[in-house]
């Protein structure tokens, strides 16, 4: 169960208690006490189920229903989406690789880094909302599963983000909106990233150790915070190792 104590503001532990709802009814769908039903039980038997109120209830349902793994529907009430339930390493939503590694039963680990400070060109300077001149911080690295080569990344951040710290003194092998949050006190909430399939070059090909004529998918993204500021623009190429899966809810 879920407890919220009386007179609680929806936080509890730094963490929206309808975050945690969601977590116990995606768990419940999938192998719990919903596994085998077609629909959710209304807001008032989730909410005795759960010991939370109805409207931390409705706010978790809501957030489900975006997500695509419910539907509610008038006069029927919340039907579960098996098949979104099933999906693994979703595009559309927030993934870390060392879970999608770890998840295909392989170590992630991280090697071949390096770092540069270079002035914001006006293209960088845009995509960031900074002046063109201010110092960037790049990080390049090559992320493995196990002994294989799955992702290429290369991420540039402002360099007045850091404040007082240092970047090239941190753990670099940490996934970078980690970086952000524990360097620069930034927390991404939302991505707008461009997806394609990519022909590298031979630097690159021999970088991810990559068959001839072998594609790669690449991820070009613009990181914001929740107030709509940038803080990170991200190159990550992708192997075939990956199996991503897109929901694309159309109403």
């Amino acid at each position: 169960m879920i407890q919220q104590q009386p007179g609680d503001t929806p936080v509890l532990g730094g963490a929206l208690i309808s975050s945690q709802v969601v977590e116990k009814l995606l768990e419940e769908m999938r192998t719990g006490c919903y596994a085998q039903g077609a629909r959710l039980p209304a807001e008032i038997e989730l909410a005795a189920h759960l010991q939370v109120s109805r409207t931390v209830v409705r706010d978790a349902l809501s957030e489900m229903e975006r997500e695509g793994f419910v539907e509610r529907v008038r006069g029927i009430g919340t039907v579960i989406n098996r098949r979104a339930l099933e999906l693994k390493d979703r595009m559309d939503q927030k993934f870390e690789y060392s879970a999608m590694i770890r998840a295909a039963g392989r170590q992630p680990n991280v090697d071949m880094i390096s770092t540069s400070q270079t002035p914001a060109s006006p293209e960088m300077a845009a995509l960031l909302q900074i002046e063109p001149g201010s110092p960037i911080f790049t990080i390049q690295k090559r992320i493995k599963a196990d002994s294989q080569p799955v992702i290429y990344s290369v991420d540039h951040l402002p360099l007045a983000l850091f404040k007082e710290e240092k970047p090239e003194q941190m753990d670099l092998t940490l996934p970078v909106f980690e970086i952000l949050e524990k360097a620069c006190g930034q927390t991404v909430t939302s991505t707008i990233a461009h997806v394609k399939a990519v022909c590298p070059d031979a630097a690159l090909s021999r970088t991810l150790s990559l068959g001839s004529g072998e594609a790669l998918l690449l991820l070009d993204e613009v990181c914001s915070t929740r107030l709509c500021q940038p803080v990170l623009h991200s190159y990550s190429y992708y192997t075939s190792f990956f199996d991503f899966s897109l929901l694309r809810k159309l109403f």
